[in-house]
């Protein structure tokens, strides 16, 4: 079979034009000569049409060898009019080869020579010039390789031009086909020059589209990451290629905004209700939790439970007041804090409560901030200040404070306090009990800026002596003037004398307390000046006088027909603990006091008879609490008269005058030795609302007892309390029988009695109540005596039992010798003693005492 290799006599080179047109159609076209072809190309088809011809045979057929592709200098520069044709279709197959189905040659300037040498030849491959850049088409683009065709194997591109049917034909021609007369080519193009024995083009080459049809070419050298494929298969355009990459995380989460209606659309005063509205929840919680049985010992003394009602609700407001500075506006409004009670919390830092007088200054009306110590003199300076109204004027600076409470607040200087107090003119009510600051001054501070104090509470102020009193009283007298006073404490005051008794009673006409305990130095003449007055009427205050025979009033020497006696508005007179007085101070005070309810004589001892006190009694008909405690020489007389006479199977007329003891509820006769049990069991029977009877060291018997529980039930009277300690009377048989409707304690369910451990049923604690009682039932009557005192330590006894099988957890059970945990590890035999369960470890170092050694 002929061979298809060239010879060495004849070797040429194969220049192929490469144009912009040819990458548009992948084949050299020109209109300029669809209709004339040249000689050349002509020649090519003749040779290419006998090479298939003498390719048929038996014989093997020669593989296709292609010379190395050279490149020569070129320019692009357009000679001639000469234009490429191209094939009318472009094959089979889209796909793009790196093969040139060429068909026809032209001779045109826009051309690029691509060298080809048979192999065996020696000729050398020239050199390209610098200037040469090679174009590539998409297909020649691949992920594979990115070399040049030259660089190639012979096998490699042997295998990509068998690898297509319709490009194989084709390329097989183009191989096989014979030498090309290398003068033909330079009579068309004179830029072919040899080298080395070899034909080159020596132009330039320029890359213009002479031609209107050719489409211009983008060419984009971004290489592209992309699957492996074949290198004459299309370029791959992905999605993801196009869709342009995020640069945040598609997973974040949308924000939803939310609209805030508390803080955006309610209005201010709705919103200040709100927060209103939770402390008075609190104390409705409170109440309904307690009405409904649901509030037990337990509970209140948790730590949980601490603050309950509105102190409760206080603190949830103060918590709120941190949610953000709007919240804390509304919290602190003094709408809100118009009484500012702040007697529950005596720890509370200065800070919150400056905080508290800043927002709310100038609403604020009460506040009470007793039992503070921490509040400094120049704490409550600024406090003065922030709830002073704001005025151009320092001088017209004032609150509008009606009450203040300071008891206990020890750190108060007497600037701080007066400072507080000139700027109250609007004060009614004050308590400053127990304070060194408190001096005579004040009340002169009182009686010229605060006319309007109606109760003082001065008691126990050791700076100050009845004189401060005095001075106030005289200085309302000299304007014209009365005291507005209806609550006057100055318990424990010195200097109470005739004249300061006789002005105090003139200047207040409208006490209705009257606190004089502990006034070791009261005579029985200075109760008389209080009541005393002339015989012309004072109408100006409204005060009413009476006429009182001498022989009623104790004075049986007396030369008078009538003594005038002022009538006081007193319902609750304290005279304990004078020591001084005698039954007499009680027959000054005859038909002076008609609408006194309380009457406390206590600890004033043996000097108080029954005369003075039948005489005061007798004109009090409203009587409710008497504290005749210590008064050992009181008869069953006594008793007598504040018995109703009356019995319940009488009924009484409707316009009928009360009787004395008709409301009495509570009666203190201890020491009382004189009184007999039937005055007291018709004191029990007649006075139908006692419910309080502290009988201490008397005769009483257990019938009283047994009585005055009974009736209570049978009444229905609340937390009735029956005193009875050191009473021989009272067996322990008959505290057994009333077991059942008896209490040792009066207990309450508080934080506060959280120590004393009040036995309560709602508890249900069965193993306590099988001893004790329900101390926090309010229908059992409290029985206080030796007996009663039993039961709380049989109870402790109990909870003491149960706490300590809690903590035994088995080890004393186990040992056989009696040894038990107490057992220490130093000790004879004290390794091998089981301890506790679920042990092995030695005791620790601080459990241990000190039997062992000792570190000198």
């Amino acid at each position: 079979m002929p061979s298809t290799s060239y010879g060495s006599t004849h070797s040429s080179n194969l220049s192929i034009p490469l144009t912009p047109s040819y990458f548009d159609h992948y084949t050299f076209y020109n209109d300029a000569q669809q209709q004339q072809d040249s000689p050349i190309h002509k020649e090519i088809e003749s040779a290419n049409m006998g090479s298939e011809s003498q390719s048929k045979g038996k014989e093997r057929e020669s593989p296709p060898v292609l010379p190395p592709l050279a490149f020569s200098p070129t320019e692009f520069y357009a000679p001639s009019t000469s234009s490429l044709l191209g094939s009318p279709s472009s094959g089979p197959s889209s796909y793009t080869s790196n093969i040139l189905p060429l068909t026809r040659f032209t001779s045109n300037t826009e051309s690029l020579e691509l060298s080809f040498s048979p192999p065996g030849t020696e000729n050398k491959i020239p050199s390209f010039h610098p200037n040469v850049h090679r174009s590539r088409s998409l297909s020649s683009i691949s992920n594979k390789s990115s070399r040049p065709l030259t660089a190639r194997s012979l096998s490699q591109l042997k295998s990509r031009l068998t690898s297509s049917r319709s490009s194989n034909n084709f390329a097989r021609r183009l191989l096989f086909k014979k030498p090309v007369d290398l003068e033909v080519l330079r009579l068309n193009n004179p830029s072919v020059q040899s080298f080395n024995g070899s034909e080159v083009f020596d132009g330039d080459l320029q890359l213009q589209d002479t031609t209107s049809k050719s489409s211009n070419i983008i060419f984009n050298h971004t290489v592209l990451k992309h699957k492996g494929r074949s290198n004459s298969s299309p370029f791959p355009i992905s999605a993801l290629d196009i869709v342009p990459s995020s640069t945040s995380d598609v997973f974040t989460s949308i924000p939803l905004v939310v609209k805030n209606y508390f803080d955006e659309i309610l209005p201010r005063e709705l919103r200040l209700c709100i927060f209103e509205a939770l402390v008075t929840l609190h104390e409705a919680d409170h109440l309904c939790a307690v009405r409904q049985a649901r509030w037990c010992v337990a509970k209140a003394s948790s730590s949980r439970n601490r603050w309950v009602g509105r102190d409760g609700g206080v603190r949830e407001l103060v918590k709120l007041s941190r949610v953000s500075k709007s919240w804390q506006m509304l919290a602190f409004d003094g709408q809100l804090w118009a009484n500012l009670d702040l007697h529950s919390f005596p720890n509370m830092v200065e800070s919150l409560i400056l905080r508290f007088t800043a927002n709310a200054g100038q609403s604020i009306r009460t506040i009470d901030i007793s039992g503070n110590t921490k509040i400094s003199a120049v704490t409550l300076l600024d406090i003065s200040d922030h709830l002073c109204v704001s005025s151009n004027i320092e001088s017209l600076c004032y609150t509008q404070l009606t009450a203040i409470n300071l008891q206990g607040c020890s750190a108060l200087t007497t600037r701080s306090l007066h400072h507080l107090l000139l700027r109250s003119p609007c004060l009614q009510k004050l308590c400053v009990k127990g304070l060194k600051a408190v001096t005579n001054a004040t009340c002169s501070i009182l009686s010229t800026y605060s006319s309007q104090l109606v109760s003082l509470d001065v008691g126990r102020c050791i700076n100050m002596d009845a004189e401060g009193i005095e001075s106030m009283a005289t200085a309302a007298l000299n304007r014209g003037d009365h005291l507005s006073l209806k609550e006057l404490r100055m318990s424990g005051f010195r200097g109470l004398n005739n004249d300061m008794m006789a002005t105090l009673g003139r200047a207040a006409p409208y006490l209705e307390v009257l606190d004089l305990s502990h006034a070791r130095q009261l005579h029985n003449s200075a109760v008389d000046a209080f009541v005393a007055c002339g015989m012309e009427q004072d109408t100006s205050s409204g005060t009413k006088t009476v006429l009182v025979p001498p022989r009623d009033l104790g004075r049986l020497n007396s030369d008078e027909i009538r003594i005038r006696r002022r009538v006081t508005r007193l319902r609750h007179l304290s005279l304990s603990h004078c020591i001084l007085l005698t039954d007499d101070a009680c027959s000054n005070l005859a038909y002076s006091v008609p609408d006194l309810e309380f009457l406390e004589l206590g600890g004033i001892g043996s000097d108080l008879k029954d005369d003075g006190l039948i005489r005061l009694l007798s004109s009090t008909p409203y009587i409710r609490r008497i504290d005749l405690e210590d008064a050992s020489h009181i008869t069953d007389a006594v008793l007598t008269a504040i018995t109703p006479p009356s019995s319940a199977a009488q009924p009484r007329p409707a316009d009928a005058a009360p009787e004395p003891g008709h409301a009495l509820e509570q009666l203190n006769i201890s020491f009382a030795v004189n009184l007999t049990n039937e005055a007291l069991l018709s004191l029990v029977r007649g006075c139908t609302r006692l419910q309080h009877l502290e009988a201490d060291n008397t005769h009483i018997s257990s019938t009283v007892i047994k009585e005055f529980v009974r009736l209570c039930h049978q009444r229905g009277i609340v937390n009735a309390k029956a005193n009875v300690v050191d009473c021989r009377g009272v067996t322990e048989n008959i505290v057994k029988d009333l077991a059942g409707m008896t209490r040792p304690r009066m207990g309450w369910r508080a934080y506060e009695a959280r120590k004393l451990m009040f036995l309560d049923m709602r508890d249900g604690n069965a193993d306590e109540l099988k001893v004790g009682q329900d101390e926090c039932d309010e229908k059992r009557v409290v029985l206080k005596s030796f007996y009663s005192w039993q039961t709380v330590d049989n109870v402790k006894a109990v909870r003491e039992k149960r706490r300590r099988s809690k903590r035994r957890v088995g080890g004393d059970s186990k040992s056989d010798d009696g040894l038990g945990r107490s057992l220490r590890w130093w000790s004879p035999g004290g390794r091998g003693t089981p301890r506790t369960a679920g042990t092995s470890s030695p005791l620790n170092i601080a459990d241990m005492n000190s039997d062992g050694c000792r570190v000198m």
